[in-house]
């Protein structure tokens, strides 16, 4: 049969070539005066089958003399367009004559022939330009589509995913099969599964597995499969992408690799930081605590001098400590505020008083003017607001050579419960470069390397006291120079929020440093430390406090004194020999114990004290400590545990 018929799923027509090759023939006969050939047509309402009816049917009247034959020029003419047709030129056309004859029919029928392979041939290629664009954005995505028969498990595919198979078109009889001997064996049985519970129970699936490359080569692809139903719910096929993720997955891989380095890295410095505090925290506990036992004895007042320059310089260096553990915990986001009610002014003064000795030494003048509309009393971290003060001034005296020192402290405003208080720290010294001010708020950052060579520092302090103000709802900025026209000074302003009691202030919120510590009742206390001056430091503290004291460097020693002997509380070393703190509290709670057992280490981490108090310790005391924290501490163990 011959026909022309619209393709259903592109849309186009299909042109029957051996009936458009049958017409030129008869055509050509005609032309040259033979009549008698016929076309064998079937039905068809396709231009060309009634071209070749009307060809048949002009044959037949010339035959009967119906038609002359004086034509040849026209039939000429029909096999030139026709001709033309055949080499893929449809622009020429037939003249058609206004008499209505067979010829005129059979020209427009060539005519609309022409137009229709001409709109065929174009459809052809708009439809191979968008195969190409699809092919070619699969191949730059790694993406290939295929689709499954679900009854008859054959498999089509796009041209990427043969590609991404490692497979050929021309290779490949059983696309499915050669497909599944590709999948990992690993992932063969997941696959199966997949597949099969699409088809039967209609679900999606998206399954990540590994290929095999004929050079045994793996490759990681990403399968997506789409089940689609047809009016009666029966699975008729499925469709879906594979998508090569290859390099996404080496991605991953490397930052996976990168995250663990990172997270190496940052245990082998946290690793080191407390290694290197406790190895610091030890002999300083040693220093500070002798000499500020020997400061309370009776001693001439020029060793009194020398004493009190060597405990300002112990509690330097413990604040370089306490520096680099705060760096470490604010970096890790564990630093915790407190909240407790403290003596605004005091703290402040007190803070200030403490460097009047280094200002002296360097002739500068340090004041400190604070703002009576600031409440004595108020809500928040003494601590860390004395520690940002501390290195502000710290910093103006090592960087001022001549002048002076000024701390102002304002109230800014007053919001229910809250105050927000600005502060100023001017001095005289020699200025910050301007390429330099929004670098020194930055960890171990200098204004100027010649700094570290003169004056030491590890650039930690300024970073710090960021952190910390930023925690109270503050801020810090530098000015320099203070003065444009000497250019020299800086100007270090912050601000800080601090709440306000909800009580009348109390005039016995403070603490009479004068008053005499000692324990209101003879008490019994074990001291265990490896380490001789630690030892010595704690034995002669607790003594001047009225206790009676035994001191042993093992912790095996410690297990036997405490089997025989009584002791209302016992200071444990963490980092000994042969049994660590953690180890010998543990057997003595075993022991039953039940005095309570506090911590005496150098090690100040969260987790170390943490660790402590899972031993079965009941406080952690951090090495250095001052001999007022340690006596309340102390002595608020012995009391509870007497109550």
């Amino acid at each position: 049969m011959a026909k022309m018929k619209d393709d259903a799923q592109t849309g186009t027509i299909a042109v029957d070539i051996q009936l458009l090759q049958k017409v030129l023939e008869l055509s050509e006969a005609m032309a040259n005066g033979d009549f008698s050939k016929r076309i064998v047509i079937d039905f068809d309402d396709s231009p060309l089958a009634k071209i070749a009816a009307h060809l048949n049917e002009w044959a037949d009247q010339v035959q009967l003399n119906s038609v002359e034959k004086t034509h040849e020029q026209t039939v000429n003419s029909f096999i030139e367009v026709i001709s033309s047709f055949a080499n893929h030129d449809f622009t020429q056309k037939l003249s058609i004559s206004e008499n209505g004859t067979v010829m005129d029919a059979i020209a427009t029928g060539i005519n609309i022939l022409g137009e229709e392979l001409q709109q065929t041939t174009a459809s052809k290629l708009e439809l191979e330009t968008e195969r190409n664009k699809l092919n070619e954005a699969q191949s730059i995505a790694k993406v290939g589509s295929w689709e499954l028969d679900g009854s008859l498990l054959t498999l089509k595919a796009s041209h990427e995913a043969y590609r991404i198979l490692g497979l050929t078109k021309n290779d490949t009889a059983n696309l499915f099969d050669a497909f599944r001997k590709k999948v990992h064996k690993d992932y063969l049985p997941k696959l199966n599964h997949l597949i099969r519970s699409a088809i039967e129970k209609k679900e999606d699936f998206v399954l990540e597995m590994k290929i095999v490359q004929d050079d045994q080569s793996v490759k990681d692809v990403l399968c997506i499969g789409e089940a689609l139903a047809d009016e009666t719910n029966a699975v008729v096929n499925l469709k879906g992408t594979i998508q090569d993720i290859s390099e996404r997955k080496q991605i991953e891989q490397s930052l996976q690799e990168a995250k663990e380095f990172a997270e190496e890295a940052n245990n082998s410095k946290s690793k080191f930081l407390a290694n290197m505090s406790h190895e610091i925290r030890t002999p300083l506990n040693g220093i500070l605590g002798l000499t500020q036992i020997m400061l309370g004895e009776q001693i001439s007042d020029e060793h009194r001098g020398y004493l009190e320059v060597v405990h300002e310089s112990g509690k330097s260096l413990a604040r370089l400590v306490n520096d680099i553990l705060d760096l470490s915990k604010i970096e890790n986001k564990k630093l915790q505020l407190e909240s407790i009610t403290f003596d605004f002014h005091k703290t402040i003064s007190a803070t200030v008083n403490s460097y009047k000795f280094l200002a002296d030494q360097k002739g500068l003048t340090l004041s400190c003017h604070i703002d009576p509309l600031i409440p004595a009393e108020v809500i928040g971290d003494p601590t860390r607001v004395s520690q940002v003060l501390t290195n502000l001034i710290s910093n103006a005296i090592k960087f001022t050579e001549e002048g002076s020192i000024d701390i102002r402290l304002a109230l800014h405003a007053r919001k229910s419960a809250e105050l927000v208080i600005h502060g100023t720290v001017t001095d005289t010294g020699f200025g910050i470069p301007k390429e330099k001010l929004d670098l020194i708020f930055q960890s171990f950052t200098q204004a100027d390397d010649s700094i570290t060579r003169k004056y030491g520092g590890t650039g930690l302090g300024l970073s710090i006291v960021k952190n910390l103000l930023a925690q109270m709802k503050g801020s810090v900025s530098v000015e320099s120079p203070a003065d444009p026209v000497r250019n020299t000074g800086s100007i270090f302003r912050f601000s800080l929020t601090l709440n306000v009691p909800g009580r009348l202030p109390s005039e016995t919120q403070t603490t009479n440093t004068q008053k005499k510590l000692a324990f209101k009742n003879p008490v019994t206390i074990l001291v265990v430390d490896d380490n001789p001056m630690n030892l010595l430091v704690a034995k002669k503290m607790l003594k001047k406090f009225g206790a009676e004291v035994t001191i042993t460097q093992s912790g095996f020693d410690a297990i036997d004194l405490v089997k025989r002997t009584q002791f209302n509380l016992v200071l444990m070393d963490i980092q000994m020999p042969g049994i660590n703190g953690y180890e010998t509290t543990a057997e003595m709670r075993r022991l039953n114990f039940t005095m309570p057992i506090l911590a005496l280490s150098a090690n100040g981490y969260e987790d170390d004290i943490r660790q402590s108090l899972a031993s079965g310790m009941n406080y952690h005391i951090t090495k250095p400590y001052t001999e007022q924290h340690f006596f309340e501490t102390v002595n608020k163990y012995i009391e509870s545990d007497a109550t």
